[in-house]
């Protein structure tokens, strides 16, 4: 039998054959060209010159022939290092080797020939230190020298991309090992609006453009390629920038390798925080281990010259246990109404935890009699919730944590890496490549106790295959089929049984008790006043988001033209069963168990969410019900045409123009449900009564929502919930609700001029559009009545629904109808200069303006002052005020969000050369913009002019700065014994500093009076912020980050017309790692590699984020730090 993989592979590689044989469609690959003049000693132009591009490592050749004007070009070239040789009658034969091309980025490579027999043989080295003259692609290779020795905590590549100007994200000191996008932002781009790819395959998940998919091994990695701006037509998907990883080809000769990297508590420097805490460090061990081999394959009587068929295989493990420790503050046995010995007892008012309080009897609205609540008050499910808290553990008090407890955190990765190359004759070849990686984790205190434990299950894998034909020297066709699947399964350790409500003596009835996927687990419990929330969390749940490509594209060299033109067809989507609505209600939960929230100020409360709780008056109550499994797809089609014109022996011009065709996000089942305001009928409108709800039998409690499509699929029969509903609500229009746009052309100019042999100059501009996935905010497969969902304000535990059945207000998530696709123009001017020393400096201005961002608003916000006396003098519940009746908040996406970019970039690197490679990356840049995330809400739905400002991710300043230097003593020794144990070794460093980001201070306070569902709102600022930038030792004491006192909440009734959206500034890092390794030779093929790294090797403390709560006691305080110094160790063997 086949198994699912090898089905996979097969259906590649027919696709591949089916399709090279078809018209030519585009794909976006990781090749290049070499392209350069052939010149005579007098520096006239050679015509007819054969020209072979060979292939260092694996002997593999390309050839061409010089044109009229003594020019050549080789297009579709994969990344290597290669030798140019150059043959003309009368001329000695010229042979540059070493000239290193890399992904995306073209390079040139002139030849001179001198007089004489063919049979002589001139050889030059390629320049080291050239600058780009070829393309104006903003962009940077990461070198495989850079990959494999400098620093990179976590070995995840990706991470490398903060090398090039214009990146910004996350420390570099960071332990960034497991499945991550970077979070990066690319000259001033959101971090969804980037790409990663693996050989070609795209490797961000459909689910918001999250996550990657996988991670790279990094011992197979050939490059890391970044472009941050202007790239060619060719390539597409993105808004902001793309990091593309490149895997390693086998070669003709047998290579390998083993390898093990250590990491545990003994080398590493104690947290600041369990310094503080007088705690030692926390005990851990990590283990990442592999191991990879290529080379040929040799069969009897194939491939003997070991030039056909190639092979890499790799695998790599991390295994990750640590001890963790988790101290909080939780209910003390009085608060649960418990004695020593569990019996229940009536709770002591007069006990700390309840001093200087006045409990109120919520019966008598005076102060309970003896200062006590007798048993017979207490709520059977209310202290029931208290018990399912953790005790308290005896003799264990820390300032207000009196709960101390310790569990094993285990996580194992795994990481399969196949790269295939076959050369079956010269004009064909195929390329195929394999990123398979699983990830496990047990999280014992997952929900903050870990009284239900989290299992995380997440394979995910991509397969790329490429085949390319050389039609003649001056055509090339290729294709490329790419699937990438990311898959997650989410479950729960139930061994313990603690997960069980049951057990603790939690039976209040559900809301919707025929939807749950764990009936007896327990609900998420909100106490407030510094005790843990007590959460239950959103799972089981599971998801996979797939991604098919099918891609072709051909180049035609046409005299100083090379054409590239091509498209792409693009099927992904999300197949959907995470049990989540993440914030769809006040109160809201992503626990189908519900949550109950108690609070101090409850209507009708004791004044104490302690109390409150024992006596079982909760402030809301949220619950949902199971939602249905939802496959969403979607497609995209692009095509592209661009021309890269040597327009003179200095100048190249490129041009191109892409265009995309996205089609919104459709159900193969037909269960998504959306809120059309067009759709809703005020005549059809439901009664509200006084508590907020829909009278039962009045009006259409669904008025409004729809179903797009013009027909019930024959796939959803029998498999969705409310089917009865889907089929009698269809639009009758396009199965996608929000439209199709036509329009998306994205034009491409660039120039590369050289001014000499030294220097250039570039410039660009161009239009760039995003491919969007599948949203984790807004959940059309998840709205009633497909997923039910409720919220119950101020009600009792022991029923939450109340004891006569009633309706609940609806809460659905909805997208715009005219739901453009996210797009930036960009445009750069660079000037690079050779400046000696084998060293290039470049100095680029940036510019972006990002259009058509993602955020939210609340569709049925009341007006300004809404629910002030004045304006509502019958005080009126909101609901019963709402624009929609019989809806709560109505949060809508809208693609309305804009930004801007500008930024000056300075790059100094040295490629290595002499024992020394070094790179400088600069970025003094500035990002504005009125929405900075997808989840972003509208304060004030009806009006956003005052959140223009700072994005949330601008930094200032970032420098990053990275050194490879081979240490020159001992390394000529007289003595072999010094020489072997003192010389060669090598010191490798990289140095990270980043200003900090803003943030806006804001509080949920219903300051305007329009009802919940919108957010936080922006207080005041009554003059400059200052900065005193000291760090609190105390809670008491007055050292403040920044000034805390200009800070006031807005006039009620009013939103502030001020521009106080990200006003201040958090504190900035730095970082700085260093490397000491050294081979040791064994014979001439075999070599032993020892290495230590430290992470933030100085052990200097970063300062935590201030308090950003205004309401908060330590408001505009740095209590905290964080980079304590890591070091790991390692072992390598090689051959």
């Amino acid at each position: 039998m086949f198994s699912r993989f090898s089905f996979q592979v097969i259906a590649l590689f027919a696709v591949a054959l089916l399709l090279s044989f078809a018209p030519p469609l585009y794909s976006q690959t990781d090749t290049a060209s070499i392209s350069g003049y052939v010149r005579d000693a007098s520096s006239a132009v050679v015509p007819n010159a054969t020209v072979i591009v060979r292939n260092q490592a694996t002997g593999t050749e390309r050839r061409t022939t010089t044109n009229s004007n003594g020019y050549y070009v080789v297009p579709n070239l994969p990344p290597a290092t290669y030798s140019v040789i150059a043959t003309a009658e009368g001329f000695k034969r010229s042979e540059k080797t070493g000239i290193v091309l890399t992904a995306a980025i073209s390079v040139s490579a002139d030849i001179d020939l001198q007089v004489g027999q063919t049979s002589e043989v001139v050889e030059v080295v390629a320049n080291i230190a050239s600058v780009q003259t070829e393309t104006a692609t903003v962009g940077k290779t990461v070198t495989s020298k850079q990959i494999t020795e400098l620093q990179l905590n976590g070995r995840n590549p990706i991470f490398l991309a903060l090398l090039k100007p214009g990146v910004a994200g996350g420390s570099l000191a960071g332990f960034n090992r497991g499945l991550t996008s970077g979070s990066f932002n690319i000259n001033g781009s959101r971090s969804q609006d980037n790409l990663i790819t693996f050989d070609g395959a795209v490797a961000i998940r459909t689910r918001s453009n999250g996550t990657s998919i996988g991670v790279a091994d990094l011992d197979s990695t050939q490059e890391v390629q970044i472009l941050t701006a202007n790239y060619n037509a060719e390539y597409g998907r993105a808004a902001g920038g793309q990091i593309r990883i490149i895997t390693k080809s086998g070669g003709s000769q047998f290579h390998g390798a083993a390898y093990e990297y250590l990491r545990n508590d003994i080398l590493d420097a104690n947290s600041w925080t369990r310094n503080r805490s007088g705690l030692d460090r926390a005990p851990f061990r990590y283990n990442q281990f592999g191991f990879n081999f290529s080379g040929p394959v040799i069969l009897p009587g194939f491939n003997k010259d070991r030039n056909k068929l190639f092979f890499l295989f790799g695998q790599e493990y991390i295994r990750y246990r640590e001890l963790r420790t988790n101290e909080r503050q939780v209910p003390t046995l009085n608060a649960r109404g418990l004695d020593a010995n569990g019996n229940q007892v009536p709770i002591d008012l007069t006990a700390t935890e309840f001093a200087g309080r006045t409990i109120i009897d919520p019966l008598t609205r005076q102060p309970f009699a003896g200062n006590v609540i007798p048993v017979s008050r207490f709520s059977r499910n209310g202290v029931a919730l208290m018990r399912a808290f953790p005790l308290p553990t005896p003799g264990y008090q820390r300032g207000n944590n009196n709960h101390l407890a310790q569990g094993s955190y285990l996580e194992d990765h795994r990481k399969d890496t196949v790269s295939i190359d076959f050369l079956p004759a010269e004009r064909h070849s195929f390329k195929y490549r394999l990123q398979n990686y699983s990830y496990n984790d047990l999280d014992p205190f997952f929900g903050n106790y870990g009284v239900v434990k989290r299992v995380f299950d997440r394979p995910n894998f991509t397969h790329s295959l490429n085949y390319t034909l050389t039609i003649s020297p001056t055509t090339i066709n290729e294709t490329l089929a790419t699937v990438s699947v990311d898959r997650v399964r989410i479950g729960y350790d139930t061994s313990d049984g603690r997960y069980d409500r049951s057990q603790y003596g939690i039976d209040y009835p559900y809301l919707f008790p025929d939807f749950k996927e764990i009936p007896s687990k327990i609900p998420t419990v909100v106490l407030g006043n510094g005790i843990s929330d007590l959460d239950g969390g959103p799972y089981p749940a599971s998801s996979a988001g797939p991604i098919y490509v099918i891609s072709n594209n051909t180049t035609k060299i046409m005299g100083s033209h090379t054409l590239k033109f091509g498209a792409l067809l693009e099927r992904a989507g999300q197949n959907d069963f995470d049990q989540i609505n993440v914030s769809g209600v006040p109160g809201g939960t992503n626990n189908q168990n519900g949550r109950f929230a108690f609070s101090n100020t409850r209507i009708g409360g004791s004044g104490f969410a302690l109390s409150d709780a024992a006596l079982g008056l909760f402030d809301t109550y949220a619950e949902i019900g199971r939602r249905s499994y939802t496959p969403y797809r979607g497609h995209m089609f692009e095509w592209f045409v661009q021309d890269s014109w040597r327009a003179t022996d200095k100048l190249r011009v490129e041009l191109g123009v892409r265009h995309s065709i996205i089609q919104p996000y459709y159900s193969l089942w037909g269960n998504i449900v959306v809120f059309d305001p067009s759709a809703y009928d005020p005549a059809k409108a439901v009664q509200v009564d006084s508590n907020g709800n829909p009278v039962p039998g009045t009006g259409d409690p669904y008025n409004g929502l729809v179903v797009p499509g013009s027909k019930f699929p024959e796939a959803g029969k029998g498999r969705v919930n409310a089917e009865d509903f889907l089929r009698t609500r269809l639009t009758g229009g396009s199965k996608s609700f929000s439209d199709i746009h036509y329009n998306n052309f994205q034009p491409r100019i660039g120039i590369a001029y050289a001014l000499d042999s030294k220097t250039a100059i570039r410039a660009g501009v161009g239009r760039f559009i995003t491919r969007l996935g599948v949203s984790d905010s807004v959940f059309l497969g998840g709205n009633p009545p497909l997923q039910p969902t409720a919220s119950v304000a101020q009600g009792n535990v022991d029923n939450p629904g109340g004891t006569q059945g009633s309706l609940f207000p609806l809460f659905p998530t909805t997208q715009d109808r005219i739901f453009k696709n996210p797009e930036a123009w960009n445009w750069n001017v660079t000037v690079e200069r050779e400046v000696g020393f084998d060293t290039t400096v470049s100095i680029a201005y940036v510019g972006r303006r990002g259009l058509h961002g993602q955020r939210e608003r609340n569709i049925n916000q009341l007006t300004t002052g809404a629910l002030m006396p004045e304006n509502n003098p019958n005080n009126l519940n909101v609901n019963q005020l709402r624009p929609y009746k019989g809806y709560g908040p109505i949060r809508i996406t809208n693609n309305d969000a804009n930004s801007t970019y500008n930024g000056l970039q300075v790059e100094v690197n040295r490629r290595f050369s002499k024992g020394l490679l070094f790179g400088v990356a600069y970025t003094y840049s500035k990002t504005m913009d009125d929405g900075s995330a997808q989840r972003d809400i509208l304060p004030n739905a009806y009006d956003a002019h005052n959140l223009w400002g700072r994005s949330d991710f601008d930094r200032r300043h970032v420098l990053v700065t990275n050194v490879i230097y081979q240490l020159p003593f001992f390394r000529n020794s007289d003595s072999k014994l010094v020489r072997t144990l003192l010389g060669g070794w090598q010191i490798t460093a990289v140095s990270q500093w980043q200003s900090g980001q803003p943030f806006t201070v804001a509080s949920g306070d219903d300051f305007a009076r329009v009802g919940s569902g919108s957010g936080s709102q922006i207080w005041n600022v009554t003059g400059p912020v200052t900065y005193p930038k000291k760090f609190s030792e105390s809670p008491s004491d007055q050292n403040y980050y920044f000034d805390p006192k200009v800070f006031q909440q807005p006039t009620l009734g009013t939103f502030v017309t001020g521009r106080f959206r990200n006003y201040v500034d958090r504190p900035g890092f730095q970082n700085h790692n260093l490397g000491l390794m050294k081979d040791f030779r064994i014979g001439e093929t075999h070599t032993l590699t020892l290495r230590a790294e430290s992470f933030n090797w100085v052990n200097h403390p970063n300062w935590d984020g201030p308090v950003t709560d205004p309401r908060n006691s330590q408001f505009g305080k740095v209590q905290g730090k964080n980079s304590e110094r890591d070091m790991q160790l390692s072992l390598r063997y090689t051959f």
